[in-house]
């Protein structure tokens, strides 16, 4: 019995929802500047009384569906232009609609300079923002470079998937005090510290907007916006609709000698679907891929050595992108002298790419108050350059939000997940290499303790003339006898010792270990309506 009348139930939920489906309607329509005629890309329409809308494509064109009766108003607005309603009578309808180039352009709204919505020329800060005009027609490859085009910015390109901003001149290559949101979540991995750039933020068919302090926002967001904040907008399911694909192509290492050309490969992919006003979801994904640039300077930076006794003859040399050669020794009768490294191109590995998994979902639990769950996977490789160079092999960061949302306030929770994966300290890796080969006077291989202090009684003993065959007195002869055993990088042995070496984490190994969860909640109520109405003065800061 309790089936049968699940089995009613059902049937009774499917045919209201036909019924509900069957009065919708669809309301198409072009939108064009009056004066030019060219059709406005990202113009945004809106249904009068409910949140449901849609975003026009390139050509100007949109699509929205409706389940209001008779006459519906459209809002349409675009930034530089005058808004206008349209009035569509019921019924399937076409509609053109030109808007005039607004006299006074400068009005847009941001929420960065005060955690809430304000006019730009208002803002008690300095805010730079991109909207979804500005991010779709950006020159650069992605919206996150194109940043770097906006008034203050500084940006710190360390390589295809890894760009870092700087406002005020005070940071590195890791920007530990700014601060960057994606739709209020925090977006660095608690590991770090600081976040890495976009390899874990937005997609660009997703992003709406980002907008920018580039002074100190400490007063808003804490001490971690010492240096700066930046907020990025994703798109709102019930307003962007509908499916977007993207794909980007080009090509670098053109007449490179360490490679031959290389593929650059950008993909993106947004479907985004709303229903009655009431229910919403979207899906987005991306993935990028393509060959980093070598770091390929090998200039001897031993600071103990004059500079016209540097170069690849000095004994104590010590190149740029070399490592394992930083361990040294300073041998009496013979002077300082550094083991033999490995090259950065040997060690790590420069095919990088960027994975980007997004969803959402959204409930209208009234007009004015909103529910909404979203999930973000992130993962991806880069080379990181801090007080080591480090090899950020498969690092993933995946985040869960809930929030409610109303007119004046909001109540967030979520949690940052990451996992560090197969990733590496590159100048500890070649070091450790280093240690797994070197072999005594007799022939035999040590253990990795003893293999530094092992190697250097070799050079010392070649050197002295104490070795049969090997003349004394000759640096290059002694370091060609330290050195046999050597692994040689690209052989069997070589590939498997850093292979192990990559999985041990900690000092014993070059693995890096970060399993790091973090869980935040906050929230905001905005009083500003509530004084007003009270009579009392509302103070801006």
């Amino acid at each position: 019995m309790k089936f049968i009348q699940f089995g009613i139930a059902l049937a009774i939920h499917f045919l209201v929802s036909w019924s509900a489906l069957a009065q919708s309607r669809r309301v198409t329509g072009t939108i064009r500047d009056v004066e030019s005629g060219q059709p406005l890309a990202g113009a945004s329409v809106l249904v009068k009384g409910q949140l449901t809308g849609a975003v026009a494509d390139a050509n100007g064109q949109f699509t929205l569906t409706t389940n209001q009766r008779g006459a519906t108003t459209l809002l349409i607005s675009m930034v530089g232009h005058e808004a206008q309603t349209v009035v569509v009578s019921n019924g399937n309808q076409t509609v053109d609609v030109k808007l005039r180039v607004a006299t006074n352009s400068l009005q847009d709204v941001v929420v960065a300079a005060s955690r809430v919505e304000e006019s730009i020329l208002r803002a008690p800060v300095t805010v730079e923002k991109m909207d979804s005009r500005a991010i779709r027609e950006t020159p650069s490859a992605t919206f996150y470079e194109g940043l770097n085009n906006l008034k203050g910015v500084d940006m710190v390109t360390s390589g295809l998937t890894y760009r870092q901003i700087n406002t005020r001149g005070f940071a590195s290559t890791g920007n530990s005090r700014f601060l960057q949101l994606i739709d209020g979540i925090d977006n660095q991995p608690a590991g770090f510290g600081f976040s890495m750039g976009n390899l874990f933020g937005l997609s660009d068919l997703d992003a709406e907007s980002a907008e920018l302090v580039p002074g100190a926002a400490s007063a808003l967001y804490g001490p971690a916006a010492f240096n700066g904040a930046l907020l990025m907008t994703s798109k709102d399911p019930f307003r962007y609709q509908g499916l977007s694909v993207q794909a980007k192509l080009g090509v670098n290492h053109i007449n490179d000698s360490n490679t031959g050309a290389a593929l650059y490969q950008d993909y993106g992919f947004r479907y985004a679907k709303a229903f009655n006003n009431k229910l919403a979801f979207k899906l987005v994904a991306s993935y990028m891929k393509g060959l980093d640039w070598f770091a390929t300077d090998y200039t001897d930076v031993d600071a103990t050595t004059s500079p016209e006794k540097r170069g690849p003859a000095n004994p104590a040399y010590n190149g740029l992108n070399v490592y394992g050669d930083e361990i040294n020794r300073t041998i009496t009768g013979i002077g300082k002298v550094s083991r033999t490294g490995y090259l950065e191109k040997d060690l790590t590995d420069y095919n990088v790419y960027s994975l980007k998994l997004n969803g959402a979902l959204h409930y209208r639990i009234t007009p004015n108050l909103e529910a909404i769950y979203s999930y973000n996977f992130a993962k991806g490789t880069t080379n990181y350059t801090g007080s080591n160079r480090f090899s950020v092999n498969g690092f993933s960061l995946l985040q869960h939000r809930i929030e409610l949302r109303g007119a004046n306030f909001f109540v967030r929770g979520y949690t940052n997940q990451e996992d560090s994966h197969d990733s590496y300290n590159t100048r500890s890796l070649g070091q450790q290499i280093d240690r797994t080969w070197v072999r005594d006077l007799n022939g035999n291989v040590v253990a990795p303790n003893l293999a530094d202090q092992t190697w250097f009684d070799r050079y010392t003993a070649a050197y002295q003339g104490k070795i049969q065959g090997v003349s004394a007195s000759d640096n290059a002869l002694a370091r060609q006898f330290a050195d046999q055993g050597r692994l040689l990088p690209g052989s069997a042995d070589y590939e498997q010792q850093k292979a192990r070496l990559i999985g041990i984490q900690g000092l014993a190994g070059a693995g890096i270990l970060s399993q790091t969860n973090m869980y935040h909640a906050d929230a905001q109520y905005n009083l500003t309506s509530a004084l007003a109405s009270a009579g009392l003065p509302v103070l801006s800061y």
